[in-house]
């Protein structure tokens, strides 16, 4: 016999409820061998238990690294949920955001395609809950992946290595977050819908364009090669083609130019290029595009000044070169990486 709604709901809530617990004991949501007894057996009682404390896990995942403004935002549109009251009343913040937003993604019915990880990705589709012409759709990439998407008014994105983006649409607005990673957008033109991408508290509008976005933990950097945006920060920026500028989370601007060759970026041909960049967002993106992990002795490392050229194929040689730029020592031991000021 099929459950019923109800007791899906209520399976959700029960699966939500021991990631909670798991989250508030410090115990490992992927380690079932940390799992107290009491879970191991809720989940023995049936696959549909097991199905969906997995589906939730990921859920779980990915709301974890969502923005909390933009979950505060979307819940706002969702109707109220007691599903969401009653487990959030007496947690923690970080606990609320990840289970509000996995309750946020489970209604708009999450697909994970999880037999190819290296083209996962999950697509939202319509929700009757929200306002019927609001299309969502999530999409991500893995290390060292590039993937292009075309989006419903053809605008077409390029979504770098180790990317994740959101993308709201409706009869009105174009909305998309860039959480993570880099993306070349191409926008079609509509004057009656704005295209605008953000990224923490920084957005960049424009109507029809190309212009990339690359984001980093304390930054964000957006070139064009085509059009105008205006990037609204403290202080809004407008550029046009050529044009470069990179607004920092303490509000600060500094202006280049832009490293696209007519509409495509140094990126998409395996180059890293970088003006005046934190030695800290440099790896960030060295990240993106290696399994190679790399530790700093001190933050202050991350602080230091690169400009050059590196190639996405030769991460490791680059990195054993860093001590003939800086006053630093490299050492290396198995795939890790440990850069210690000298």
């Amino acid at each position: 016999m099929n459950p019923t709604p109800d007791d899906l709901s209520a399976i959700e809530e029960q699966a939500a409820d021991w990631l909670l617990f798991l989250q508030e004991q410090q115990l490992s949501l992927s380690n079932s061998e940390s799992y107290p007894a009491q879970l191991n057996e809720w989940l023995a009682q049936s696959k549909l238990h097991s199905d969906t404390f997995e589906k939730m896990q990921q859920l779980w995942h990915i709301s974890t690294q969502l923005d909390t403004d933009y979950v505060e935002q979307q819940l706002a549109q969702l109707p109220e949920s007691d599903s969401i009251n009653k487990q959030t009343t007496q947690r923690s913040k970080i606990g609320y955001f990840a289970l509000a937003a996995a309750f946020f993604l489970l209604s708009f019915t999450v697909y994970f395609n999880v037999e190819q990880p290296s083209k996962q990705t999950a697509t939202v589709a319509k929700s009757s809950k929200v306002t019927s012409d609001v299309q969502n759709q999530f999409y991500r990439t893995h290390i060292n992946e590039h993937r292009t998407i075309t989006l419903a008014d053809n605008s077409q994105v390029d979504l770098g290595a180790n990317s994740q983006l959101a993308v709201r649409y409706s009869d009105t607005f174009r909305e998309l977050t860039l959480y993570q990673g880099e993306a070349l957008f191409s926008v079609s033109k509509d004057k009656q819908r704005p295209f605008i991408v953000r990224h923490q508290h920084n957005q960049v509008e424009a109507l029809g364009t190309v212009f990339n976005v690359r984001a980093n933990p304390a930054s964000i950097r957006v070139d064009v090669l085509e059009g105008t945006v205006a990037v609204a920060a403290e202080q809004p920026v407008k550029l046009t083609q050529g044009q470069a500028a990179e607004v920092t989370s303490t509000g600060m601007i500094s202006r280049s130019k832009a490293q696209g060759d007519k509409l495509t970026m140094a990126w998409q041909q395996g180059r890293l290029v970088y003006q005046n960049a934190r030695l800290g967002d440099v790896l960030n993106d060295v990240a993106r595009y290696s399994e190679l992990k790399v530790t700093l002795s001190n933050e202050q490392l991350a602080q230091l000044t690169y400009n050059g050229t590196l190639l996405t194929s030769e991460i490791n040689s680059w990195l054993n070169s860093l001590d003939k730029i800086y006053p630093i020592k490299v050492s290396q031991q198995g795939g890790v990486f440990t850069l210690t000021a000298n």
